[in-house]
């Protein structure tokens, strides 16, 4: 069977030690409190319940309103998100509006914004899946040479990279605990050999090889930022095109890509833990199509 892959939700991700203002306080003091504090925005409370919430976009320390109501945003449904939804619907509320509060009883139990895509369940939850991914291309790749006896180290693979495979190869047979050298090679290095390979980038459902290239190599991007603790949004201001840095936007199409890739592979009948049922003429082709 499958493995079982982590989950993460809106819950993991929010931060949760919310700090609330009073709707009495002055416009230039909630400015600098959130300065100070490092906060993108915080609830207002009035009568012991949650009324609305200024941004720091919204409010400067020179203002010299004597109410927040000029700086307030009403916390409508629009602004709420439920504990319970997953990692992908995350992405997807974020690219429209930067940050969302969690509710309780008559109280703001979280915040979620772009920046909580930076933390540890954010990186677990997609090392997990790029990493069932590699499995899966493994498997593609294996079976292609099965099926056709092709030399993957053909490919564009640099000397470098096969130096590489070779010493964790002999260190493990060293070890009396080998597999085959393609186990040894990196994300990196697949995406090589998958894009250089027709039917390896067709069984992912790419329709032409630098479709393949371009979106295979933006997941080892995102990786290499997993694996390294490198930012995973860089920029968490801006979904617009041509935008510096990664974006929500860009971190939801990259696992949009990692999804319908591991799809693919699993249509064409190449699933790792799965059980093996037929031969290579038994595999269906994939149903749909990564551009």
């Amino acid at each position: 069977m499958p493995r079982t892959l982590y989950d993460c939700t809106a819950a993991e991700l929010a931060t949760h030690s919310v700090k609330h203002l009073d709707h009495d306080m002055h416009p230039s003091d909630v400015a600098t409190w959130l300065e100070e504090n490092g906060y993108d925005a915080a609830p207002v409370y009035a009568d012991d319940g949650p009324i609305g919430f200024v941004h720091k976009d919204d409010i400067t320390t020179d203002d010299e309103s004597d109410t927040l109501d000029g700086s307030l945003t009403p916390l409508t449904i629009d602004y709420m998100i439920s504990g319970d939804t997953s990692f992908a619907d995350v992405l997807s509320a974020l690219i429209e509006k930067p940050i969302y509060f969690l509710g309780g009883h008559n109280h703001v139990t979280g915040i979620l914004t772009r920046a909580d895509l930076n933390t540890a369940p954010a990186r677990i939850y997609l090392f997990d899946r790029i990493t069932y991914l590699e499995e899966h291309l493994r498997e593609r790749i294996r079976e292609r040479i099965l099926d056709t006896k092709p030399d993957w180290k053909t490919t564009p693979v640099t000397a470098d990279e096969l130096d590489d495979i070779e010493d964790r190869y002999e260190d493990a047979q060293a070890a009396n605990v080998a597999l085959d050298e393609l186990h040894y090679a990196q994300f990196s290095t697949l995406e090589t050999i998958a894009t250089n390979v027709e039917a390896c980038w067709q069984a992912c459902g790419f329709t032409t090889k630098g479709g393949a290239a371009s979106r295979l190599h933006e997941v080892t991007d995102l990786r290499n930022d997993v694996a390294h603790a490198t930012l995973l949004v860089e920029n968490t201001d801006s979904n617009e095109f041509l935008s510096s840095g990664r974006t929500t936007e860009d971190l939801h199409n990259t696992l949009e890509t990692v999804h319908d890739v591991l799809s693919n592979l699993q249509d064409a009948g190449y699933d790792p833990g799965a059980s093996k049922a037929g031969d290579a003429d038994d595999r269906t082709d994939a149903e749909s199509s990564v551009p």
